[in-house]
């Protein structure tokens, strides 16, 4: 959903408590501070801006209605927006360290709630001797689900390209676990991703440290990479907790036969999703997930 730019707007590529960074409509980029405080713009919004009296930053004034956006649950159930306008989330994996499948189901129930693609990314291939059988299991069941899978290795560069190939067009953004290879991933996709970091860091941020911020990557064929810091912990954000349901595929089909259609699939009789559990239509461990983030989405709506 790259939309097209016109005078006065920009889309966000950067972005760091006040300040920032935006491509505009003519391909050039160019520093921003916000009106005010509460404007809070994350990278991939489409946003209004004026020139400042100084002529030297752009004066951001508005945010552009996002097609959707990465959520997580923050302080007092308030929402957290990471980033906005995706198309794909692309969730990393690893055979070091050991795939956390609870977080990667949190992971694709935030996408199918925002209504954009997942993508299952399996880092590392080049480790030998890491193939676990449960891990194995884990991914062919995401495959039947419907879940794209791409193994890669940063040292190979096997999958590099086909994952280039997936954002064509689109406007992507890398999640996972610490230590997955999330940075190595970025600078084989983005080679110059180095030298952007420190461009943003000596001008736009003043030489505050980038880790602290979000950065929109430049791919070929018109595809952008989102690198976010502070993804790893991950709680996504639910108006209501009944859309918990629609993250987990094969939960979301079966809850359609269930004798009672507000069934929260915890305790009623006659639920055909415990009955898919039982005959192994829907794997044990993906239910469990689906009860672990149905309670914490229920807790931290009535945290105080």
């Amino acid at each position: 959903m790259n939309q097209t730019l016109t005078a006065n707007t920009g889309r966000v590529v950067a972005a760091y408590g006040n300040r920032g960074k935006l491509l505009l409509a003519d391909g050039t980029t160019a520093r921003f501070l916000l009106k005010g405080r509460k404007l809070k713009p994350v990278c991939g919004d489409i946003v209004g801006w004026q020139t400042a009296d100084s002529g030297k930053e752009l004066i951001l004034e508005s945010i552009n209605e996002r097609h959707n956006q990465l959520r997580r649950a923050g302080h007092k159930g308030a929402a957290d927006v990471l980033a906005a306008n995706l198309d794909v989330l692309i969730v990393v994996m690893a055979a070091e360290p050991t795939p956390d499948f609870f977080l990667t189901d949190r992971y694709v129930a935030s996408a199918a709630a925002m209504g954009c693609e997942a993508i299952l990314v399996r880092n590392k291939t080049d480790i030998a001797g890491k193939r676990d059988e449960a891990t194995e299991t884990e991914l062919v069941n995401y495959g039947k689900l419907g879940y794209g899978i791409v193994p890669t290795s940063t040292t190979r560069l096997e999958g590099i390209e086909r994952v280039s190939e997936l954002l064509a067009g689109k406007t992507g953004m890398l999640v996972g676990q610490s230590g997955v290879g999330k940075s190595s991933l970025i600078n084989a996709l983005v080679p110059d991703a180095a030298v952007a970091v420190a461009e943003l860091s000596s001008s736009s941020l003043e030489g505050r440290h980038t880790t602290t911020a979000s950065m929109m990557h430049a791919l070929a064929a018109d595809g952008w990479l989102i690198d976010s810091p502070g993804v790893r912990d991950f709680l996504p954000y639910f108006g209501d907790v009944r859309e918990v349901q629609a993250g987990f595929i094969e939960i979301d089909q079966a809850a359609h036969e269930c004798r009672f259609a507000n069934c929260q699939h915890l305790r009623e009789p006659s639920c055909a999703v415990k009955e898919g559990v039982e005959n192994g239509n829907i794997m044990e461990r993906r239910y469990e997930s689906y009860k672990r983030l149905y309670h914490m989405v229920e807790d931290a709506q009535v945290s105080p």
